[in-house]
């Protein structure tokens, strides 16, 4: 009877331990974080909270806020303000926490509206982008000229013309029914969609890799992909978060690509 008490405790014990490792993992840990960096030195990463965000070459501002009904929907509405802070133009229902601009050619902006799931995280997870929106603003009137969505995991990048640029990372080697049916890898790919013909993708650049690239990161503790934009062109550097002495850290550049946005242009 006393072995059978006994045994019935450990057990309760091992299961309550094992309850409590689960809920304390980190389902991100290890993951690929990403970092977009604009001309301007601004930058985007996951750890970026603020309600705004500067449109990049423009005086205006991007705000995100709760929609009316978010507490059934959890839909965010997006502000344009200006440069006093002041609201010029609103859009219901169409933002998210992590919301970007950029301007383009004749007082137009891109913006991008994305949906991540990361948690402890406001986005730029690798494995964690549900979908985007990508809207084309007429700055000087507000009008929306153009909407589409980005699916799962395809990260925007930037745009050029009517062409908007994405990452898509790689998969390696997998396997269904017990081995029966393999699915190939497949590397990481630059690529772009046209506002002419959003349904097709047009491949830019193919990486050296699925996950990741041939670099050492075994001092590190993080692995981030840095997204440097510059007109027409685009470096993608891979970096690792590592100690450089005097209890002092930084992202340490492993590998880098540059990539040209105008090849092909009309």
């Amino acid at each position: 009877m006393r072995s059978k008490i006994l045994y019935t405790v450990c057990y309760i014990c091992c299961a309550a331990i094992l309850v409590l490792l689960l809920t304390g993992c980190n389902p991100t840990a290890g993951a690929t974080e990403y970092e977009v960096i604009y001309p301007s030195g601004y930058s985007r990463d996951s750890y970026a909270y603020g309600e705004k965000s500067p449109i990049e070459g423009s005086s205006c501002y991007l705000q995100w806020e709760e929609a009316d009904d978010y507490k059934k929907t959890y839909d965010y509405d997006i502000h344009i303000l200006d440069e006093n802070g002041s609201v010029l133009y609103e859009y219901p229902d169409m933002g998210s926490k992590a919301v970007r601009g950029s301007v383009q050619e004749y007082g137009k902006i891109w913006v991008c509206a994305e949906h991540w799931t990361a948690p402890h995280h406001n986005g730029y997870v690798e494995g964690w982008l549900k979908k985007s929106d990508l809207l084309l603003i007429d700055l000087s009137n507000g009008e929306i000229l153009f909407h589409e969505k980005a699916g799962e995991n395809e990260f925007y990048i930037t745009s050029t013309g009517g062409r908007c640029y994405f990452y898509l990372p790689g998969k390696e080697e997998s396997e269904k029914l017990f081995g029966l049916i393999k699915i190939p890898a497949e590397n990481a790919v630059i690529y772009y969609r046209d506002t002419s013909d959003w349904t097709q993708k047009h491949t830019v650049y193919t990486f050296d890799y699925m996950a990741e690239p041939d670099i050492d990161t075994s001092n590190g503790v993080l692995t981030r992909i840095k997204f440097y934009i510059s007109e027409n062109q685009l470096k993608v550097a891979w970096t690792s978060y590592e100690s450089v002495g005097n209890g002092n850290w930084e992202y340490l550049e492993k590998k880098a690509y540059e990539i040209s946005l105008i090849h092909g242009m009309n």
